[in-house]
């Protein structure tokens, strides 16, 4: 018997990690819904080579072109034909998961939520949708503070497990060396509307003695390099792999999203020893904290240009001794216990 069979979207790496190393504590089965997506930061963000725990997926098309009545059948002909004592939902956005919600004994319903406060509607019909898809879930694993506001605010009054995370992000080895700050600013995702870029980029526009790079694809780019000064330099999507060396290269990362579920890419940066300056419309902004690893600012970035031309060698310094001190490895340790202790 199973003690999750966990229904997902896609085998994203951080995904993967997660449930290989859950599949060393607890008996696991995960279902992908498809393999690959049209989106995603980078070519080997979504892979099953390094899986370790059993699997299936339902679909060897892209996420966006599924066939979902097929898939609809093919879950449902999984998950009756085997033994579980939960199922982990990964979202209440698909057709796939409110089957599995509405066919399936709801005292074994557990839901991953990585939808925050910043970007649900809790209003009208939709907020009853979402009521109506919690009331058949048992408890809610919240990746952090802004979606358990979520829950409080959708009345959600069962069981809710914070996690800290929505995934484990890959560590691969790198020489640790004390920087010098030069004024190198890094952002590392997909180039569209939400990320906030234009506006980075007018406030990068009148700091010429700082360097901005920007790593990444999107809807945004053209018009992004368009009004981009020569202080700012865009890269081609990088594979997670080879990303530690720009991390290495630059000294300050900063994610200026005017939403973002999580951030998965702040952790790779204090992982990487890079002090964040992240927004507070970010789930993962709460892994910052103020003038000791990195700043969090208010998405209208009134306040980041004066900021960052308050940052001097000196205090730069001691923001990179605090990154020394978080320990991503520890995060990870107990998102792991989280879904361990509550799987029996």
């Amino acid at each position: 018997m199973y003690d999750y069979i966990i229904v997902t979207h896609l085998p994203a790496f951080y995904k993967v990690n997660l449930y290989n190393e859950l599949a060393k504590k607890i008996n696991i089965f995960v279902v992908f819904i498809s393999n690959d997506t049209s989106e995603k930061r980078s070519s080997d963000f979504t892979s099953l080579a390094n899986a370790h725990f059993e699997h299936i997926v339902l679909s060897e098309q892209p996420f966006q072109t599924r066939n979902k009545l097929t898939i609809l059948y093919k879950l449902f002909s999984v998950i009756r034909n085997i033994q579980y004592k939960k199922i982990l939902l990964s979202g209440w956005d698909l057709p796939e998961f409110w089957m599995v919600a509405l066919f399936f004994p709801n005292r074994k319903n557990c839901l991953a939520l990585e939808s925050t406060i910043v970007e649900s509607n809790i209003d009208g019909l939709k907020g009853a949708i979402k009521k109506l898809f919690l009331s058949m879930i048992n408890i809610v694993f919240a990746s952090g503070d802004l979606h358990v506001d979520l829950l409080r605010a959708l009345n959600y009054q069962k069981e809710i497990r914070v996690t800290k995370g929505v995934g484990i992000i890959n560590k691969p080895a790198f020489e640790k060396v004390d920087k010098k700050y030069q004024k190198r600013f890094l952002f590392v995702g997909r180039l569209s509307k939400v990320k906030n870029l234009a506006l980075l980029i007018k406030i990068f526009n009148e700091l010429p003695n700082h360097q901005l790079t920007i790593i990444g694809d999107g809807e945004e780019k053209e018009y992004l390099s368009s009004i981009a000064n020569e202080n700012i330099k865009f890269i081609a999507p990088i594979d997670n792999a080879k990303l530690k060396h720009q991390f290495n290269e630059n000294d300050i990362f900063i994610l200026p999203s005017i939403s973002e579920p999580w951030g998965l890419v702040v952790e790779e940066a204090l992982y990487f020893g890079l002090p964040v300056i992240v927004s507070d419309r970010c789930g993962s902004a709460e892994l910052v904290h103020n003038g000791l690893n990195g700043y969090v600012i208010d998405s209208s970035l009134k306040k980041l240009e004066p900021l960052i031309k308050s940052i001097t060698s000196d205090a730069y310094n001691e923001l990179f001794q605090n990154v020394k001190g978080v320990s991503i490895m520890i995060k990870d340790s107990q998102q792991i216990s989280i879904y361990e202790r509550n799987s029996r």
